[in-house]
């Protein structure tokens, strides 16, 4: 026991007892790495080594008297035939179990697992011993091994491009599938070193010879060369050989591919044809054109105009940046175009050009563009400076320059112009409808954004159309239905009522074609006409207002005129037929009377007209002065008494002296003849009370009949021109005493306003500040 080396032969173990073999024994099984167990007949465990114990992730302790399937449910289906195999008679037996244990739930481990009997020496079962290999990180490794290969040949199989190994010396000695289809030859013909024959002869030496090298160097072989066809001719293909290391560092193989190339070798002369064209291009073109390179700003291409412009001097790999100041503007532009990504310009720049080459500038204007250009990776690189001589074009410019912004986002400058147009534009997808956008004009009209998705047959149910007589629309009837299927809409009137208003709108609707990568589409225009509509009614009113104000100033002109003919006819007659000088004297006197009245009463009504003019054009200046109101009413009453007593009707005054402001005199005798008048017009055979008074620091005049009263909806229209609020057959005049008088008082300040009812007469009340600003 002292030596590692000792043996239990029979002399060794002469002299230990029971006890010490047991102990040896116990020893061993605990010390062990592999997991060693004892269960009885009823596979409870009589003894377990903590190998065995950590495997299963349960103290030693707690298995011993328990049941393996108690311990190990999980895997208990799979060892109890084990168990029953044993239990049968049967003799030792070992295999590969797979499942979880307590250790790693849910973890798949796998295990190597003996089971034999343990009997006594008459052959009568006692047990059964059990000894466990755990070989999961074995068996992954295997598996990840299997899989590494399986993938390794997929790989190569999958591979469009051939794929061959070499040994060592650079032979072929396994067949390589993808040389024999790119190549056409035989198994045979490319053993060896035969594969080098399908090599271009004129390609096969230089191959050979870098071959040679990578063989003798022991480094990795990349060459161009043409390959022979299966399907004739040769191919461009890149040929490479990777060397494969053994463990002692020797070659074991040579992995080689050949990628074809032709189409790329292709692709890249047609880039350098079309470089080569583009560089033409750039040096003739009628334009200073300059390309230059990074932040440092490096000339890498100038063509002979912009020579010119910089007085003959070869730019070509000098840096712009370092030698020009900080605020230099081209410099500047530059940079921002690189920055940004975006192209900057500059239009009708003035600069000096040796236009013939004579030595002698000249000023001439540029519109310069500075066009950022963008690499493979959609970086910018560099920036293309492209001048244009617009010295005799400067008008042609504009538009031009509108046609460039146009064309470099026509997609988003075509909605940013839409989305500004005032007309409400909209875009829909044909047959479904649905809105594909929305101007600012429509969204506004809308209340908000349109529901997205919507169809067509959806629109009635969302929004609300009525005709122009307010019937609501079909979902058939309305002008967007019809226009996603196809229906010409021309200038179709209708209602449209939105959270933000009522809308009379014209629609009209244009199909436009799939184009520039955009699909087809139905451009629908409403032009909002309720501004229209309101100044047609108004005019319509306005017309109907001249029209009676017409028929009325007619009337009202030939009232004084037909007796006054009658009376100078009848003077006329008179003259012949008179028998005596004072009989016809006093004829006259009488005509003149009468004629003078009614000439009186055509000045008035003319009069009216020409204050209309007055008022409703350049302001006439007022003359003010201080005016006490009570006095001109008394004045003006006065005046009235003849026409007070043929209407029949009582003039009451009421109008305490001092109520003083500075007025214009005469204009606010204008005013009160005016309401006194209307007065003794609408309330004849009634009093008429005319009162002045301070309220609220106003002047205030107010006179009020008792006659046939004004419609409430009529008070504010009476002020408006040539507007009643009566027949014009049983009262006369043109309309505009009101609205003259209302122009009186607002350019005092002052206010005017009528109340009243129907049968109850009216009183009309003037309000003037007694210090006028």
């Amino acid at each position: 026991m002292e030596s590692p080396s000792a043996s239990f032969d029979g002399a060794a173990t002469e002299g230990m007892t029971e006890a010490h073999s047991r102990l040896l024994l116990e020893t061993l099984v605990a010390c062990t790495p592999v997991g060693l167990a004892v269960v009885d007949l009823e596979q409870r465990f009589v003894q377990v080594n903590e190998a065995l114990a950590d495997m299963n992730g349960i103290p030693r302790a707690a298995h011993l008297g328990r049941k393996v399937q108690d311990l190990l449910p999980e895997m208990w289906t799979l060892l109890r035939p084990q168990y029953q195999h044993i239990m049968d008679g049967g003799e030792a037996k070992t295999f590969e179990i797979s499942g979880t244990t307590p250790r790693a739930t849910g973890v798949e481990r796998h295990f190597l697992t003996s089971y034999y009997p343990m009997r006594t020496p008459s052959g009568v079962l006692l047990g059964i011993g059990i000894i466990v290999v755990e070989v999961t990180e074995q068996r992954r490794a295997h598996e990840a091994l299997q899989a590494s290969e399986q993938r390794y040949r997929s790989l190569v199989e999958a591979m469009a491009q051939p794929v061959w190994t070499t040994n060592g010396r650079g032979e072929v000695v396994e067949p390589a599938p993808r040389w024999l289809a790119f190549t056409g030859q035989t198994h045979e013909e490319h053993l060896g070193l035969g594969w080098l024959s399908a090599i271009h002869p004129e390609d096969r030496k230089r191959v050979v010879r870098g071959w040679v090298e990578s063989l003798r160097t022991r480094t990795s072989y990349r060459g161009e060369f043409r390959l022979k066809f299966h399907a004739g001719g040769y191919r461009n293909v890149v040929g490479r050989a990777v060397p494969v290391f053994g463990e002692k560092g020797d070659i074991r193989e040579w992995v080689s591919t050949a990628e074809d190339v032709t189409e790329r070798k292709k692709a890249e002369a047609q880039v350098e044809t079309e470089r080569a064209r583009l560089h033409s291009v750039l040096m003739s073109a009628p334009a200073s054109i300059a390309i230059l390179s990074g932040k440092e700003q490096t000339f890498t291409l100038v063509n002979p105009l912009y020579r010119r412009l910089s007085k003959g001097m070869d730019l070509t790999g000098m840096q712009l940046r370092p030698h020009v100041s900080p605020d230099d503007a081209y410099s500047e532009l530059v940079s921002r175009a690189f920055t940004t990504g975006e192209a900057q310009t500059q239009k009708e720049v003035s600069l000096a050009t040796d236009e013939q080459a004579t030595g002698t500038d000249a000023f001439r204007r540029f519109d310069i563009v500075y066009q950022p250009l963008r690499d493979v990776h959609g970086q910018v690189d560099s920036v293309l400076s492209f001048a244009i001589d617009v010295t005799e074009r400067v008008e042609a410019r504009e538009k031009l320059e509108q046609w460039a912004a146009s064309l470099k986002n026509q997609q988003q400058w075509l909605e940013a112009v839409l989305d500004r147009t005032p007309v409400a534009l909209l875009l829909m997808e044909p047959h479904s409808g649905r809105t594909l956008f929305a101007n600012q004009a429509a969204r506004q009209m809308a209340g908000g954004e349109f529901p997205e998705g919507l169809r067509a047959e959806r629109y009635a149910g969302t929004y609300l159309f009525t005709d122009e007589q307010g019937r609501p629309l079909s979902n058939e009837e309305i002008p967007g239905v019809r226009a996603a299927r196809g229906e010409p809409v021309h200038g179709a009137p209708v209602v449209w009522h939105t959270p933000t208003g009522r809308y009379s709108l014209l629609i009209e609707a244009a199909p436009l074609p799939a184009q520039h990568g955009h699909p087809a589409t139905v451009l629908l225009a409403h032009q909002d006409v309720s501004e229209l509509r309101a100044t047609q009614a108004q005019l319509q009113h306005a017309v109907s207002l001249r029209d009676e104000f017409l028929t009325v100033a007619s009337h009202e002109l030939k009232t004084p005129l037909t007796p006054l003919q009658l009376k100078l006819q009848s003077l006329l007659r008179d003259a012949q037929t008179a028998s005596s000088l004072e009989g016809l004297q006093e004829r006259v006197v009488r005509t003149a009377e009468s004629v003078s009245g009614q000439i009186r009463k055509m000045t008035t009504l003319i009069n009216d007209l020409l204050e209309v003019t007055q008022l409703t054009g350049p302001s006439a200046p007022l003359q003010l002065e201080p005016v006490d109101l009570a006095s001109v009413v008394r004045d003006v009453v006065e005046r009235f008494k003849p026409q007070a007593a043929k209407a029949g009707c009582e003039m009451v005054i009421q109008a305490p002296d001092g109520v003083v402001g500075r007025w214009d005199r005469h204009r606010l005798e204008q005013v009160t003849s005016s309401l006194l008048s209307n007065a003794l017009k609408y309330g004849a055979g009634k009093p008429v009370t005319l009162t002045v008074e301070r309220v609220r620091g106003m002047a205030r005049l107010s006179v009020k009949d008792e006659g046939i009263g004004i419609a409430p909806a009529s008070l504010q229209a009476i002020f408006e021109k040539f507007t009643r609020a009566v027949s014009t057959r049983h009262y006369g005049g043109l309309g505009l005493g009101l609205f003259i008088t209302r122009q009186i008082v607002e350019a005092h300040h002052g206010t005017l306003r009528a109340e009243s009812q129907p049968g109850q007469g009216a009183t009309f009340i003037v309000e003037l500040p007694l210090l006028v600003p």
